[in-house]
């Protein structure tokens, strides 16, 4: 697979959760209104029912969510490795050297996080796009995240 069909793939996994996400929000609030509804038809309104009702959608909601990031994530990493099949993450990359903890246990995004707090805290954004493109630790730990944190960071140039 050429790195453009890659990024093609790449985006549309992307957009698929995106999508997904956003289906479960949707159904999130649309719940969330007719069990407000409901407490107002029973004089129920300002009671802990509510409350607890209210809880539970948003637990169910926050579930859903973290699931279809998982798979995500999953998927990114899956079609990464079908890609790369001989690299090894970190293999010739001494991971003491980035200036951000680097732990490739964690999923994907949560690496992507921890790298975009450490340079989007930069007061030049400049210099920190400049340094960005200089790490090599960040290509190898972010794998296909690279490229969404490199187009953030050339977005806040403006």
């Amino acid at each position: 697979m050429t790195d453009e069909e890659l990024n093609t793939a790449v985006n549309k996994l992307i957009s698929e959760a995106n999508e997904d996400s956003e289906d479960a929000k949707l159904e999130y609030e649309e719940n969330c209104r007719k069990a407000r509804y409901r407490a107002a038809e029973n004089r129920t309104l300002r009671s802990s029912i509510l409350d607890s009702a209210l809880e539970k959608l948003k637990e169910t909601y926050d579930r859903l969510v973290q699931r279809i990031q998982q798979e995500l994530d999953e998927s990114l990493e899956a079609l990464y490795a079908e890609n790369y099949p001989g690299g090894v993450p970190g293999e010739g990359i001494n991971p003491d050297d980035a200036p951000y903890e680097v732990d490739y246990s964690l999923p994907s995004r949560d690496r992507y996080v921890a790298v975009k707090n450490y340079y989007m805290a930069y007061d030049d954004m400049a210099q920190a796009l400049l340094d960005f493109q200089r790490d090599e630790i960040a290509k190898d730990y972010l794998g296909t995240y690279y490229d969404y944190l490199l187009q953030l960071l050339l977005l806040m140039q403006n």
